[in-house]
């Protein structure tokens, strides 16, 4: 999280952005597309074009394929088990662009399949991401309605997400323990 904050802040300044808030947190929606438009619009009083939309993606994705990540301990484990399982479908949901993503997710040794990512590319609210990653798991796996749904995440705005939508969760991690 830490190393994301820095190159998402560093690429901020690189699109000309010079005031950035200490937090991320106080955003209504804690998603890459959401708070840096939010951000970009109100430092520099005009809107977050599509020009300036992928040079920001561009400038995160060169940064972010610079650093090497490691995995929640367990994350990859339970992955496996998932993927063994004959009764257990998925997809990844991030509020990160995909690029950056894909990266961080293949840094830490997980073996994804890119079709199974969704991220904030163009849907800035986490709720929009989840609901798109189970239509894409379903289209994927070829079932028309889950009987269960469960999501898995690492921050509070995960389980904030899960609790908006109806789901289960499952939490990973010790950061919001």
């Amino acid at each position: 999280m830490k190393q994301h904050h820095i190159a998402f802040r560093e690429s901020l300044h690189a699109i000309g952005v010079q005031n950035i808030g200490p937090t991320f947190q106080n955003y209504r929606h804690i998603t890459d597309s959401y708070i840096a438009k939010e951000i970009y619009e109100t430092d520099q009083q005009k809107p977050f074009s599509r020009e300036v939309y992928t040079q920001f993606e561009q400038e995160l994705t060169s940064r972010i394929s610079q650093i090497e990540f490691s995995e929640v301990p367990g994350a990859i484990r339970l992955i496996h088990l998932l993927q063994q399982s004959q009764v257990v479908s998925f997809c990844f949901a991030t509020g990160s662009y995909r690029r950056p993503a894909l990266h961080k997710l293949q840094s830490a040794g997980f073996e994804i399949n890119g079709d199974l990512l969704v991220g904030a590319d163009e849907l800035p609210e986490r709720e929009q991401i989840v609901k798109k990653a189970i239509q894409t798991a379903g289209e994927h796996y070829n079932i028309s309605k889950f009987d269960r749904t469960v999501a898995i995440g690492d921050g509070l705005w995960d389980l904030l997400t899960a609790k908006n939508l109806g789901l289960e969760f499952i939490g990973v991690g010790k950061e919001h323990a």
